[in-house]
């Protein structure tokens, strides 16, 4: 199960810092800005959780992680310069690193022993606060604060896996798998069909 949960802590660190670089793209920044993009994108979720349950931060732990996020970010700058990368795909990508580290975060508060809600909170965090500083930073509106389903879809998946790990009735490989499904089918098809929540507007005066 660490196993598992190590690959895919990796793989979130990778594809998050591939949309912090395409990020970096639409905005024309240079390499540095692109590798700082990629870093914070990668990272920011993850630091801003281990802050909170007053843990040390697993990059200053690890180093190893700030280093892979760092030549993602690199060899990602080089890609899209000479290669066509839509929109679109930043949304994919977003996705897909959303669906991965909702899971890390929400098994990360679970294994250190707090409570089901609590462990909820950590992994929509861990999910959404790197995509959200790398919004900031572009000058963007947070996916997280639009009305596109995106904290929905992450508080799903938190969910699913800490229902499914309270009833421990399915290894925890397929706990994992399917908590990533529930947070990665619900975002790809607010995406596909256009689908969001209500919007905060004034009424008629």
């Amino acid at each position: 199960m660490e196993q598992l949960l190590y690959w895919c802590d990796l793989i979130g660190i990778v594809i998050f810092a591939f949309t912090g670089v395409l990020a970096a793209g639409h905005k024309q920044m240079d390499l540095f800005g692109a590798v700082v993009l990629a870093c914070v994108t990668a990272t920011g979720g993850g630091t801003i959780r281990d802050i909170i349950l007053n843990i040390p931060v697993f990059w200053l732990h690890n180093s190893h992680y700030l280093g892979i996020a760092a030549a993602t970010g690199v060899a990602s700058f080089y890609v899209i310069r000479y290669f066509s990368v839509p929109m679109r795909l930043l949304m994919i990508a977003d996705a897909a690193g959303l669906a991965v580290f909702v899971v890390i975060g929400t098994q990360k508060a679970l294994s250190l022993g707090f409570s089901p809600g609590i462990a909820m909170v950590m992994g929509v965090m861990t999910g959404t606060f790197g995509g959200l500083i790398r919004d900031i930073l572009c000058g963007d509106i947070p996916l997280l604060l639009r009305r596109e389903i995106y904290a929905t879809a992450a508080l799903s998946g938190a969910a699913a896996l800490v229902i499914l790990d309270e009833l421990d009735m399915l290894p925890g490989e397929l706990v994992v798998a399917i908590a990533i499904v529930v947070t990665l089918s619900i975002r790809l098809a607010a995406l596909r069909w256009n689908l969001s929540a209500p919007i905060a507007r004034f009424g008629p005066e």
